[in-house]
């Protein structure tokens, strides 16, 4: 295991720049590959003790070297991958996160090279429980299964349109298309006779994992409605409806069709599956979070007071994650209702935000390799370390003097490309060490892992079902308890929802 950690792809000049070291000795060199020229010399900090890796290591900074090419760092008789060191390290990069999206469309012909295939999942789905037939062709493959699933659909949906709006430099011209491909499934989801929206379509049970879409026969199903999806459609619509302007009549007709279902099934919450249906579940115990989150998406989008009396009424939510959304909803609310807001809900808004920054920092500053889990690597750990750092991102625009969150953001950055306890890359294709037997049918069939996806990372808990982490990783502590293996799926696996957040941190830090 190399005991050197850096971002393998590289820094811009005038970023932060800090390597992770073995603590034996605390003097360093940046080394120049070409010639193994010594071009900077520096001295680490004092051992650092971190509790999620059990590793003692010092942190060596090389920021004031900022000539351009490539390097390595070392220390005693170790060195870390190469690196670069250029104004552009990341822009492959960015684009790979986004063409993931293409990469995973259902219901059409994909000409991607090795992973092409044919049109997927076509048939009609059953509606579960029933033997009506509903065409709900198109939208994304949510992860290494073949499922479609509204609630992270919501998620994805709204880190990318936001990602778009918040982008520092250049905008990529192409993601409103690809978010529109999801969007327009997302319509076909709800029920045109209540306005509630199914919570997925998937096969009774997970196929193969070495099988390519098309080669999936079983009949699909519809899962029955459910109030976190519905909620989740709401927001998302509403949301969309600034984004799309041909479109935004019908955008908010679906909205608020699906936020008077809610209206009319107040105890309506999560999901649990059916009896005899055994894919992902995205199970919630509420919908309270998410129906926060479309009343702000719906006020902003509408400035009408009913959604305005429900916030106002409504506890404050926070979470960027598929299952607590309450964030986006303040996010909503405190950059798009000006001139229409009340200033102590804005003030007690802000303040939840405050909150949430201050916990991520607290984590971060006690973190040997910048980032703010604690001890806390649960299934999925990359997103939350790309949530943290959104939000951080979104306290940068709502604080004065918010740059310390922008920077702790882009320390959150450095760790998905390997400077953690293990000198993983957790994106395929991208890096020295990047993972390539991810947990996705199309790579696992054809022995070749689709570029520019983001895997899960660390899974401290035990999954007797993942036999490949639990037999590689026993004893383990939290944060290297990972394996690139094709059935990994609590560490190894992708997902839309992973690539999101990571492309918003990059196009809101204009990497």
């Amino acid at each position: 295991m190399n005991r050197i950690h850096i971002n393998q792809l590289g820094y811009r000049p005038n970023d932060l720049k800090i390597a992770v070291i073995p603590p034996d000795d605390s003097k360093f060199s940046i080394v120049r590959v070409s010639d193994e020229t010594v071009v900077f010399s520096g001295t680490a900090g004092e051992p650092f003790s971190d509790a999620a890796s059990t590793d003692t290591v010092r942190r060596a900074d090389f920021s004031a070297f900022t000539t351009a090419g490539e390097f390595t760092v070392c220390a005693g008789k170790t060195r870390s991958f190469p690196f670069l060191i250029t104004d552009d390290p990341y822009s492959q990069l960015r684009d790979a996160l986004l063409e993931m999206f293409n990469y995973q469309k259902c219901g059409i012909e994909l000409k991607c090279g090795l992973w092409s295939h044919p049109a997927c999942h076509t048939s009609l789905a059953t509606v579960y429980g029933s033997t009506e037939k509903k065409d709900v062709s198109g939208g994304w493959h949510d992860a290494g299964d073949y499922g479609r699933y509204i609630v992270p659909a919501a998620k994805s949906v709204a880190d990318l349109l936001l990602a778009y709006e918040l982008s520092l430099t250049k905008k990529d011209n192409k993601l409103l298309d690809i978010v529109w491909f999801e969007i327009e499934w997302m319509f076909k989801m709800q029920d045109k006779t209540t306005g509630g929206v199914y919570h997925k379509v998937s096969c009774a049970q997970f196929n193969s994992l070495y099988e390519m879409p098309h080669d999936e026969h079983e009949e699909l199903f519809l899962s029955p409605i459910s109030g976190t999806a519905t909620a989740d459609f709401a927001a998302t619509m509403a949301l969309a409806s600034r984004f799309y302007p041909e479109q935004k009549d019908k955008l908010l007709n679906a909205a608020k069709y699906a936020w008077d279902w809610c209206c009319a099934n107040p105890e309506a919450g999560g999901f649990t599956n059916p009896p005899d249906i055994r894919t992902g579940g995205y199970g919630d115990e509420n919908s309270d979070d998410e129906r926060f989150w479309a009343a702000c998406e719906l006020f902003a989008a509408t400035k009408e007071e009913k959604y305005h009396d429900y916030i106002k009424a409504s506890n404050l939510y926070t979470g960027l994650g598929w299952g607590d959304m309450g964030a986006y909803g303040l996010i909503a609310y405190l950059m798009h209702t000006n001139g229409s807001s009340d200033d102590v809900l804005t003030q007690r808004m802000k303040n939840e935000i405050l909150r949430e920054c201050q916990e991520i920092m607290d984590k971060y500053q006690n973190d040997a390799y910048g980032v703010s889990l604690g001890e806390v690597y649960k299934w999925g750990s990359t997103m939350m370390i790309a949530n943290n750092a959104m939000m951080l991102l979104f306290g940068s625009r709502l604080f004065p003097g918010g740059s310390e969150y922008t920077q702790a953001a882009l320390e959150h950055f450095h760790y998905l490309l390997g400077r953690n306890p293990i000198s993983q890359s957790y994106i395929t294709g991208f890096g020295s060490n990047f993972p390539k037997n991810p947990h996705h049918r199309p790579s696992a069939a054809k022995g070749s892992a689709v570029p520019g996806m983001v895997v899960g990372g660390p899974c401290m808990h035990v999954i007797t079902r993942d036999i490949a982490l639990t037999t590689h990783c026993e004893g383990f502590p939290p944060a290297k308890r990972y394996i690139d293996h094709w059935e990994s799926f609590s560490s190894n696996e992708i997902t839309i929802y992973w690539n999101s957040p990571v492309y918003f941190v990059m196009a809101v830090l204009g990497l």
